[in-house]
């Protein structure tokens, strides 16, 4: 049997489909021949290329997660949701962040459950397709962002940082964060309260608050606040504003790959923003990590001066040491007795950790913010700071058993895709291969 006008028996496309799926175009070819099936490797392709050109309609279980994996690394990001019961791929785009996921979680009312890593894109996004889905912070990412915030303040605390330091640019959510204050401080001092009133009461909306817990917060009557959830933000930012708001996450992103002056962001971003707004909206942050980088300017400048040779303790025994509460290490051990600031920051981490797993003696996350924000050290007051911000998704990521584990099982799969085409598989193919590999074949199946 065959479908009208068709060149091939249903077997034979079932067989075509599964070879080009499970191998390259060459090897497909190689093993269909052996089959007595001459196809060649074009019409492989366009096969792959026909089934991967959108994503299947489906049905999830309600619990799903997402991720992304590098499509050209440092360049272009592709994003893959997974269901956690099926364990099977649903659904894969051509770019992380963009209005066809919104579309695509608006589509599934079902889903309950999303897990995805500590981005706020995500979270964004999430809120923005239901405010009715519950978001699940990874466990392995939280670690990861701690790892990152402790281990080398712990280490220039310990004096061990002898070599030149990199001068500092902020991460693109400190950027955005710092771009988005400046323009709501835009305008007359009535204007200003209007728009901070409206950012601050969405906020507090997405968190879960009640209109009268947001009114007693921003000490304005209930009245007030129904009104402010019923504009839009159209009517309230002025044309600078808004033309501002626009650009501002494209700002932040140049901002935090190395651009931190209003000339060469302006170089980068285009003439879709004057140069005099860019300078309002840098200008906060310029003042800041001016400073910033005049300190490694005197320090890298000292290093040249002294020679001195530092007890060193690897990263690694630090990092350790956070994870299980234990040291063999009798450097590490002298060096926390002649700093007890370093002490109280390891116990800080230590901390963190026991909350994130549920242990019996841990801090609650009340207790845990308020220490970790009066230590002094700005990179874990900046890690309290995103915790706050992402405070019930991490909360849900002790409380349930899901995480984002399956995921990366996904993105190691797709990877393998990848090198198996030479890293020219492009989103099309790709989303074949990840979607379809592990579907059974009948002859009821075709693509169109």
């Amino acid at each position: 049997m065959t479908r009208p006008y068709g060149r091939y028996t249903n077997e034979a496309e079932d067989r075509i489909r599964h070879e080009a799926l499970g191998q390259t175009a060459r090897k497909a070819c190689e093993t269909l021949a052996i089959q007595h099936i001459q196809v060649s490797q074009s019409s492989l392709i366009r096969t792959l290329r026909l089934m991967g050109s959108v994503n299947p309609e489906v049905r999830t279980s309600g619990y799903v997660g997402m991720d992304d994996f590098a499509k050209w690394k440092g360049h272009k990001y592709m994003c893959v949701i997974v269901d956690h019961y099926t364990r099977q791929p649903l659904a894969v785009f051509d770019s992380r962040y963009g209005q066809e996921i919104i579309d695509w979680l608006k589509a599934h009312p079902e889903i309950k459950v999303v897990t995805r890593d500590g981005s706020q894109s995500y979270a964004s996004i999430i809120s923005a397709a239901s405010e009715f889905i519950r978001q699940v912070s990874d466990r392995f990412h939280l670690m990861e962002n701690l790892k990152k915030a402790s281990v080398e303040p712990i280490k220039k605390l310990l004096g061990q940082k002898r070599q030149k330091l990199q001068y500092p640019y902020p991460t693109e959510d400190e950027a955005y964060r710092s771009v988005v204050d400046s323009i709501c401080q835009m305008g007359e001092k009535k204007h200003r309260t209007r728009v901070i009133q409206f950012y601050e009461v969405h906020r507090m909306k997405e968190s879960g608050m009640s209109i009268a817990e947001m009114a007693k917060s921003l000490g304005v009557k209930s009245r007030r606040v129904r009104l402010i959830q019923q504009y839009r933000a159209s009517e309230i930012l002025s044309t600078d504003q808004k033309k501002a708001m626009k650009a501002a996450r494209d700002i932040a992103r140049i901002v935090s790959s190395g651009c931190i002056t209003p000339e060469a962001v302006a170089k980068r971003l285009g003439p879709e923003l004057p140069l005099r707004l860019l300078k309002r909206c840098l200008h906060p942050l310029l003042c800041r990590y001016k400073q910033l980088r005049e300190e490694v300017r005197l320090h890298n400048k000292a290093l040249g001066e002294q020679r001195v040779r530092a007890a060193t303790v690897r990263a690694s025994t630090v990092w350790k040491y956070i994870l299980t509460g234990k040291t063999q290490s009798k450097k590490l051990q002298r060096l926390k007795e002649t700093h007890p600031e370093v002490e109280h920051i390891i116990g800080i981490c230590i901390g963190f950790r026991k909350m994130l797993h549920a242990e019996d003696d841990a801090p609650t996350m009340d207790e845990w913010l308020k220490d970790a924000r009066k230590c002094g050290v700005r990179e874990i007051s900046g890690f309290a700071w995103y915790i706050e911000k992402d405070r019930v998704a991490v909360e849900r990521a002790y409380t349930t058993d899901f995480s984002n584990a399956l995921l990366e099982g996904t993105v190691n799969k797709a990877k393998a895709i990848k090198r198996s085409m030479y890293n020219r598989a492009k989103a099309d193919v790709l989303r074949a291969k990840l979607l379809y590999s592990d579907i059974k074949w009948d002859w009821n199946f075709h693509p169109n």
